[in-house]
């Protein structure tokens, strides 16, 4: 079978012939795969950067992905061998039927994205109906989609973050209320956030980039008077993986600053939420909510793909 697949960390996967897998027992069931996403885990991993490994290599990327049973049923699946392949293996104990008005490429896009954004508002952020999200970063895909799950949610006031003057035009047609632009001198945009905070004081930061945007917002809450205790959720590192922090920030003002990622769950929460609030945002989705701006390759691009900007959806 043709196949996207890692020899060598810190390569490009390649576009290759690799063995079909075979099925080790009657918890398994071999499916055709017909999308899957690029994510920054898959970007990490095979760059060897991430805590998480393959063993061994040769490896098939794709985590999880859309796949077609037999009877021509499409799912939603994470994989037992990677979903970036003619076929793959998935646990037959553990699959979403997808809706019918729900295309191959957003459902293969929405799970990693809902994880980073659904999954931090609701178990880290505790979101309620009536908070003030301030989202970091919120011109990337997964920022994107936590603006338009804040107010899912029930969120009052979003405010949104980003250097795409463009995107962030968009982010005001999908759920953000207010917009503060990073492209901005440093003072500008401390002003900016400090101004965002007097007309709606945020519960919940949920931050994407770290590194330097991540400084601003703390130095902009380090002059304000908070209202109430404000939690500081970081989901990536996109703009660095360090920050300077100030302990006197979190020793003189009520802020809990608290990690998002797949370390930071358990398994059983996990199963839970894609069990339990994956099928209603798969539907939501279907009935034409969500937005996400997706680049879409075949198989074949697999190489052009892995460098491309932007969400990138691979179909099989």
């Amino acid at each position: 079978m043709k196949a996207a697949v890692l020899t060598e960390y810190g390569k490009t996967p390649e576009y290759r012939d690799f063995p079909e897998p075979e099925v080790a027992n009657d918890q398994q069931l071999l499916v055709s795969p017909r999308a899957s996403s690029i994510k920054q885990l898959d970007i990490s991993k095979a760059a060897g950067n991430h805590y998480t490994n393959f063993d061994p290599l040769p490896a098939v990327m794709g985590m999880d992905g859309v796949a077609e049973l037999d009877d021509g049923t499409r799912v939603y699946a994470m994989g037992i061998t990677g979903m970036m392949a003619e076929k793959a293996i998935i646990d037959k104990r553990h699959f979403l039927k997808l809706p019918a008005g729900l295309d191959n490429a957003r459902a293969a896009a929405l799970p990693n994205a809902l994880m980073g954004s659904d999954l931090a508002l609701i178990e880290k952020g505790k979101i309620k109906e009536g908070d003030v999200v301030f989202v970091n970063g919120a011109t990337g895909a997964t920022g994107m989609m936590a603006v338009q799950l804040a107010k899912f949610h029930g969120a009052a006031t979003v405010i949104a973050t980003g250097r795409n003057q463009q995107t962030l035009n968009r982010l005001k047609s999908i759920g953000a209320d207010m917009t503060i632009s990073l492209s901005q001198p440093d003072d500008q945009v401390i002003k900016m956030v400090i101004s965002a905070y007097e007309k709606a004081p945020f519960d919940t930061i949920i931050d994407y980039l770290w590194g330097h945007p991540a400084e601003l917002v703390l130095e902009a809450i380090r002059r304000l008077t908070l209202a109430r205790r404000l939690t500081y959720i970081t989901v990536g590192g996109m703009a660095s993986a360090a920050i300077s922090l100030p302990s006197q920030i979190l020793r003189s003002k009520n802020i809990v600053l608290i990690g998002s990622g797949i370390g930071s769950f358990s398994a059983k929460v996990f199963q839970s939420y894609l069990s339990n609030n994956l099928p209603v945002l798969f539907e939501y989705a279907a009935n034409d909510h969500l937005y996400m701006n997706l680049n879409v390759f075949p198989l074949s691009q697999v190489a052009t793909a892995w460098s491309s900007t932007g969400r990138s959806v691979i179909m099989i």
